[in-house]
C-alpha cells in the first residue's frame, strides 16, 4: 500500500514538474498577445494571398463568411510546400478516418504527421530567426559607433525595431570643421526589405554628407539615386538637420517625416519646425526638388533639436490611445533643460510607462542635439 502510494506520489511530481518545464515563461500578456495580435497578423497575412476584398468583410453573410474561411484554409495550405502539403492532408485524411470509424491508431497517426510537419515548420522558422538575428547584428553595426561632436553641440541617439530587424535609421557626418550634418528617416514598412533600402540609404547619405552640399540639395540626390531602385510602392520619408558653428544655425530640410521639434531655452517654449517636403521614392528630379524647402533656425545656448519617426508618436497603449506628438512635447518639456542623453532617456522612460508591457507597433528612434 504504501509502495503504491510512494509511486502515486513520484509520477504526481514528475506530472508537476513536466507542467512547470511546459509552461515555462508563460504570462498572461503572452496569451493576450496570442489571441489578439498573433492571430490578427497571421489572419492578415493568409487574407494578402487570396483574392478576399476588405468592403463588406464586417457585415459578411453566413455563405460569405463561409467563403471567406475556405479561401484562407486554401491560402494557408498553399504556403506549404508541395510534400508538406502532401504530408498535411494524409494527416487530415487519417484523423477524419479515425474519428469516424473509432479507429485510435489512425487519430494516433494523424497526430504524429501533423507534429511532424509542426517539428519541420519550427525549425525552418528557428532558421529564419537566427538569420534575423545575424541580419540584426550587422544592422547595429552599421549605426554610427562614435557621433562627431562640435564644440557646443551634443548629440545623443536611441532606435528600437519593432521586430528583429526595422527601417527606422540615422547617421552623423562631419563634413568640415565648424559643421555638422545628421539625417533620421524611415523606410515604409517593416522587416528585412525596410532594414535594407534602410542600410542602403544610410550609406548612401555617408558618401554624399561629405560634399558639404545643403541638405535641400542632399535630399535631391538621394532621391534620385534610391528612386529608380524602390520597388512600386515604397517611400522614405527623411529628415536632415545642418548644424553651422559659423553661422551659429541650423538648417532643416525635410522629405515627408515627422515634424522636428525645437525647444528654445529663452523662452522655454517648443516649436514644430514645417518646412515643406515630399517623401523620397514617390517623384524624380525636379518635381521633387520644387517640394523641398529648408528652414534656418539661430542656435542659442540651452536650446534643443529632437528629431524623431513615427513609431514614437504613433505607440499605442492597451487602451489603443497613442502617445501622439502632444504626449511627446509635453514630455520633452519636462526635461529638455538637461542634457540631450537625459531627454532620450526621459522619452524612453515615459514611454514605456505608457505602453504598461505593450510592444513597440512600429520601429522608434530618435535624435536630440543640445546646444551647450
Amino acid at each position: 500500500m504504501h509502495q503504491h502510494a510512494g509511486r502515486l506520489g513520484s509520477r504526481i511530481q514528475k506530472l508537476k514538474e513536466f507542467y512547470r518545464l511546459y509552461t515555462s515563461g508563460l504570462s498572461h500578456k503572452e496569451v493576450e498577445q496570442l489571441l489578439k495580435k498573433d492571430t490578427l497578423e497571421a489572419f492578415s497575412y493568409y487574407k494578402r494571398k487570396t483574392r478576399i476584398q476588405e468592403e463588406g468583410l464586417a457585415a459578411a453573410s453566413p455563405r460569405k463568411t463561409l467563403s471567406v474561411i475556405r479561401e484562407i484554409f486554401i491560402s494557408f495550405i498553399m504556403q506549404l510546400t508541395p510534400a508538406r502539403r502532401l504530408v498535411y492532408g494524409v494527416g487530415i485524411i487519417c484523423f477524419l478516418w479515425g474519428f469516424l470509424h473509432g479507429d485510435f491508431g489512425y487519430i494516433i497517426a494523424a497526430f504524429l504527421l501533423i507534429n511532424f510537419l509542426l517539428a519541420l515548420e519550427l525549425a525552418d522558422k528557428l532558421t529564419t530567426r537566427d538569420e534575423l538575428e545575424i541580419a540584426r547584428q550587422i544592422q547595429l553595426n552599421l549605426q554610427p559607433t562614435r557621433i562627431p561632436e562640435l564644440p557646443h553641440l551634443s548629440f545623443a541617439a536611441y532606435s528600437q525595431p519593432a521586430r528583429i530587424v526595422g527601417g527606422d535609421f540615422y547617421n552623423v557626418v562631419q563634413p568640415s570643421k565648424d559643421k555638422v550634418i545628421g539625417i533620421l528617416g524611415d523606410v515604409s514598412d517593416k522587416g528585412i526589405s525596410a532594414a535594407l533600402y534602410a542600410a542602403y540609404f544610410q550609406s548612401m547619405f555617408e558618401s554624399l554628407a561629405d560634399q558639404n552640399a545643403s541638405p535641400a540639395r542632399l535630399m535631391h540626390q538621394l532621391n534620385d539615386l534610391i528612386t529608380k531602385r524602390l520597388r512600386s510602392g515604397d517611400f522614405i520619408t527623411a529628415v536632415i538637420a545642418l548644424f553651422d558653428l559659423e553661422k551659429n544655425s541650423v538648417t532643416i530640410a525635410r522629405a515627408g517625416h515627422n515634424w522636428p521639434l525645437y525647444y528654445h531655452s529663452a523662452t522655454g517654449t517648443i516649436s514644430e519646425l514645417k518646412p515643406q517636403g515630399m517623401s523620397i521614392g514617390i517623384l524624380e528630379a525636379e518635381a521633387f526638388s520644387e517640394r523641398i524647402e529648408e528652414q534656418q533656425v539661430p542656435l542659442e545656448t540651452g536650446d534643443l533639436l529632437l528629431l524623431y519617426s513615427d513609431g514614437v508618436t504613433e505607440a499605442a497603449d492597451p487602451d489603443n490611445r497613442m502617445f501622439a506628438l502632444k504626449g511627446l512635447k509635453r514630455v520633452l518639456q519636462e526635461r529638455a533643460d538637461e542634457s540631450s542623453s537625459a531627454v532620450i532617456q526621459h522619452i524612453n522612460v515615459r514611454l514605456a510607462d505608457f505602453l504598461r508591457g505593450d510592444e513597440l507597433g512600429d520601429d522608434a528612434t530618435m535624435m536630440a542635439v543640445k546646444i551647450t
